[in-house]
């Protein structure tokens, strides 16, 4: 299956083309087929946006402060987003700002990805062969049918730290913010610039739960988003011979079906610097009796914060199962 978003039909010869090649089943669906971006390219835009949501929330608290030599740096930053790169913890104007800057720079981010596609395909067929040489006046049917269905869930799990993020994310990131999708959304913008400003500006309120372990602030979020596509086709051939006013059922007939559901889930975690510490091996958490075991594709070694930010998006996956299993009890 080959459909690159956006698309427009403007012909109704489009209609019947989209439906032929929705009905053409990939062996292995994967998100490519649809938006033209690998895995690791939908992965790495996401990245890229979340350094430009933390570049963003610095220049704006900066441009709000008092002192001339604050607002000064923010215009640097707006104006040259790789100023970021020579910007060093005794290059900002105030404590207050190095206190800021130290509080969050090893802040831990989770993704945890999960790429569900559905393809089913359909197609049929009606002959009859003798009513085409009969002109219609006698007729013998054959049919035949088809049913496909393909489907491949991809769930793999990464993590960051804002450090890392801004010093060494992606090298094919722009300086800008990449367009809303609103048909494939996850191939677009998606929002991170809103996530990291309310996860910010919650810890400056002192309004998040720490995690049990420690005092490290954690924060989460779930983003499902759901695309559904299908079409089908049903041309044929109709004859009609002198004398009979009714007509004659169609000769030769053919039906393609085809629909593709994507539904892809992205759960992110932050948690803040809570005491330094060397970083440490990547294992198994236990909540409330429930072992969730870590992606074979996640890193191995990972900072405390990212194992915090890590800890967050599993406990965040547990308590929508809890809210789920406890809707189905409750019916």
């Amino acid at each position: 299956m080959k459909i690159h978003f956006p698309f427009q039909v403007t012909k109704p010869t489009s209609v019947i083309s989209f439906s032929f090649a929705l009905a053409a089943c990939a062996i292995h669906p994967v998100q490519k087929d649809a938006t033209g971006f690998r895995t690791v390219d939908i992965v790495d835009r996401i990245r890229c946006e979340t350094r430009l949501a933390i570049q963003d929330k610095a220049i704006d608290l900066l441009s709000r402060q008092k002192d001339d030599r604050s607002r000064r740096v923010a215009e640097e930053l707006r104006a040259d987003r790789k100023a970021f790169l020579r910007i060093k913890l005794a290059d900002l104007p105030t404590d207050k700002e190095r206190a800021f800057y130290l509080r969050y720079i090893k802040t831990g981010i989770a993704y945890d990805f999960t790429f569900d596609i559905t393809e089913d395909n359909k197609a049929s067929a009606t002959v009859d062969p003798v009513k085409l040489i009969t002109n219609g006046t006698v007729g013998v049917g054959l049919s035949g049918s088809g049913d496909f269905a393909r489907q491949n869930s991809r769930h793999f799990v990464m993590s960051d730290t804002f450090e890392n993020l801004l010093y060494n994310a992606p090298s094919t990131c722009d300086d800008d913010y990449k367009p809303e999708n609103f048909i494939y959304p996850i191939a677009g913008s998606v929002g991170m610039a809103e996530l990291i400003d309310t996860f910010i500006d919650l810890n400056e309120d002192k309004n998040l739960a720490p995690l049990a372990a420690g005092n490290s602030r954690v924060f989460a979020d779930t983003l499902t988003f759901t695309t559904t596509i299908t079409g089908s086709a049903s041309p044929h051939v109709t004859l009609a011979p002198i004398g009979n006013r009714f007509g004659l059922a169609s000769p030769a007939s053919f039906t393609a079906f085809g629909s593709r559901a994507d539904k892809h889930q992205m759960i992110v975690g932050l948690s803040m610097d809570a005491s330094p510490s060397a970083p440490k091996k990547l294992t198994a958490s236990v909540f409330s009796g429930f072992v969730q075991q870590r992606s074979a594709l996640a890193k191995t070694s990972v900072t405390p914060t990212e194992q915090r930010a890590l800890e967050a998006v599993s406990q965040q996956r547990l308590d929508t199962f809890y809210d789920r299993f406890g809707t189905v009890l409750a019916r």
